[in-house]
């Protein structure tokens, strides 16, 4: 997937176009409230293709701490970036922080490296004009776009699915990202599944910094391992060190992962920073596979206990595959691939609308909503209109009424027609009368 980085002066709208244009499937990687010195990172799909968009502070020059660590941030969007998108703003025009801008961005983007220039808040016609100024800055192609209408941006997407498809010789197949709180064993368990020292492995937590993508194939299945570095809170990890960097990739990785493997240590088992990492991978609707590491240390009943411990501890997401491995014994190595595969092959299926509602109705309409006061909510019509996650859009009377303890009852009635394994299901409510 490529990559693709807002840069620009503070106050140019620059995160209102990421926000605009990732619309709905947001992955946000890491937000800091009130602070928009980081990156942030979101998924967008372009009806053919998608790309990863980096969101970065607005630049404010390089004169003290704060303003230099901001400055750092852009940096590395620009490294890892495979397209730069400069915003400009129409209503103001050109001004002294954008040439300062041009000069800074001379000195780091590289000269290969696609840049193209956005004059956002293009709201009319009339602003539209203002574009001429632009051109002074040397740099094409621009595009003119709004932001809060919209207008424009049919023009930008197309653009960028261009740009998309023209990178599609990348990373192809499945994305099976290793996530969990550092030194848990994540590249321990990579190479005892690869067969060969290829992640470092040290006793020193933090050693892995970038993601790792190592192809791989069981049952002539092609996909991708990625080991990643561990995560822990973000109040603990030093602001732009290393350290920072390294989580906000793993983050990253984790977005656009396909299906999560939770690896977690077995003897302290379900931190709240474990949770912290389920609800995220949850949060994002990716498919989750939990690896109970080190179980090595444990006894054969004291892995059995934990086992239903753990089941308990997640049980909205069940059924969940929850593994006891080993990266020093190879216990249970050889089942995590198939466990993974298992969860991506069930999040892409698609139960047929005629089946799904000759099941479901009946069923609702033996055990109805209850009563909200004298309202009857019910439910309609069913649909299955999205994959990894299963999104499921239910057709109701009176959905605002609808309680979610009903929709847990429902979600249970789904899985018995199809498990899911792995994934928790979305469900959307829209209003249907008579």
């Amino acid at each position: 997937m490529r990559k693709v980085a807002l840069i620009g002066r503070t106050n140019v709208g620059k995160s209102s176009l990421f926000n605009r244009l990732i619309g709905r499937r947001q992955a946000i990687v890491e937000d800091e409230p009130g602070v928009t010195r980081d990156r942030h990172y979101g998924i967008v799909n372009l009806d053919g293709g998608r790309i990863l968009l980096i969101d970065t502070g607005g630049f404010l020059g390089e004169t003290d701490t704060l303003e230099a660590q901001v400055s750092q941030q852009v940096r590395f969007a620009i490294e890892e970036a495979d397209l730069l998108l400069w915003v400009v703003d129409a209503e103001t025009g050109l001004t002294p922080s954008d040439e300062e801008f041009a000069a800074w961005l001379r000195r780091y983007r590289r000269s290969t490296q696609p840049l193209w220039l956005i004059v956002n808040k293009s709201d009319n016609p009339t602003r539209e004009t203002a574009v001429t100024e632009f051109y002074r800055l040397g740099i094409e192609p621009i595009y003119t776009a709004s932001a809060t209408t919209g207008r424009g941006l049919s023009e930008l997407r197309e653009a960028l699915l261009a740009f998309a498809q023209e990178g599609e010789t990348g990373i192809d197949g499945p994305r099976f990202a290793l996530i969990g709180r550092p030194n848990v064993g994540k590249s321990s368990l990579l190479n005892a599944l690869l067969r060969s020292p290829r992640a470092i492995v040290s006793d020193l937590p933090g050693t892995t910094r970038d993601p790792l993508y190592e192809p791989a194939e069981w049952k002539n299945q092609k996909f991708y391992w990625v080991d990643t570095a561990g995560l822990r809170r973000r109040t603990r990890i030093p602001t732009f060190s290393v350290e920072k960097y390294a989580s906000l990739r793993s983050l990253e990785a984790l977005a656009t992962s396909d299906v999560v493997l939770l690896v977690i240590d077995a003897t302290e088992a379900l931190t709240a920073q474990d949770m912290t990492l389920l609800r995220q991978a949850e949060k994002q609707g990716k498919g989750i596979v939990l690896l109970l590491n080190k179980s090595d240390l444990l006894t054969p009943s004291q892995g059995e206990r934990l086992i239903q411990w753990v089941s308990q501890k997640v049980r909205p997401l069940q059924p969940v595959p929850i593994l006891l491995v080993s990266a020093l014994t190879s216990r249970g190595i050889s089942e995590i691939p198939e466990s993974a595969l298992k969860v991506y092959k069930e999040g892409q299926y698609e139960i047929p609308t005629r089946h799904l509602n000759d099941t479901i109705l009946p069923i609702l309409r033996q055990y109805p909503h209850p009563l909200v006061g004298n309202i009857q909510p019910s439910i309609r019509l069913l649909q299955q209109i999205g994959t990894k996650p299963p999104l499921f859009l239910l057709h109701a009377r009176h959905p605002e009424k609808i309680r979610k303890t009903y929709l847990n009852f429902i979600e249970n009635q789904i899985r018995k027609i199809y498990p899911f394994s792995g994934w928790r299901l979305r469900f959307e409510l829209r209003g249907s009368e008579g």
